[in-house]
């Protein structure tokens, strides 16, 4: 039979390997709530997605981009080709246009509104993804010409093809070869251009 002070000590004994388990358990939890604190630092809160640029995770709600105002530290959130980037199409979906244009007609079907640097699926040019970002980030049609380099020539080849399409006279991009059935897509995609100050 067990002596009463047994009892006591091995209910103790019992007691203390508990509390030492809760202690494991909240030190552990402890531990886990700092590691994902410390991965969260490397990405922002859905309710402030963007991250300015740099060392520290600074991140700012989308509704604080571009409105004069600068929150990230360097003001980049006020910089003149995000915010004008932020106006136009995606750049993906840009260049998915652009590589579409090229896969259906051959890669010198865009010299029709770049000019003879557009050749080779727009290699002279940078390339697809290169043309996009500047047709994304230039605010009007003479810087994207400067981004690029395009020629005098060029840049007004461009600027009579867009002026076409803010007046709706579609028998300039027929002239260049465009089909009736891809004006619609073209027309649509020089309009978002247009409609955001490309023009200006």
């Amino acid at each position: 039979m067990m002596l009463p002070w047994t009892a006591v000590v091995l209910w103790c004994a019992a007691l203390a390997r508990a509390a030492h388990l809760i202690d494991f358990s909240n030190v552990l939890h402890r531990n886990l709530a700092n590691v994902k604190r410390e991965v969260d630092l490397e990405r922002c809160h859905p309710t402030q997605p963007f991250r300015c640029p740099g060392d520290k995770t600074i991140c700012i709600s989308i509704q604080y981009l571009c409105d004069g105002a600068p929150d990230c530290p360097d003001g980049y959130d006020e910089d003149l080709r995000l915010c004008t980037a932020a106006k136009r199409p995606p750049v993906e979906e840009t260049a998915n246009f652009l590589q579409a244009l090229l896969a259906n007609h051959g890669p010198n079907y865009l010299e029709k509104l770049f000019g003879a640097k557009a050749r080779d699926a727009l290699k002279p040019l940078g390339g697809v993804q290169k043309v996009a970002v500047a047709l994304s980030e230039s605010e009007t049609l003479d810087d994207f010409g400067k981004a690029l380099h395009l020629m005098r020539s060029d840049l007004e080849h461009l600027r009579n093809v867009f002026m076409a399409v803010e007046t709706g006279d579609m028998s300039l991009l027929k002239s260049l070869g465009i089909r009736d059935s891809e004006l619609a897509d073209v027309k649509f995609f020089l309009d978002k251009l247009v409609s955001t100050g490309f023009m200006d």
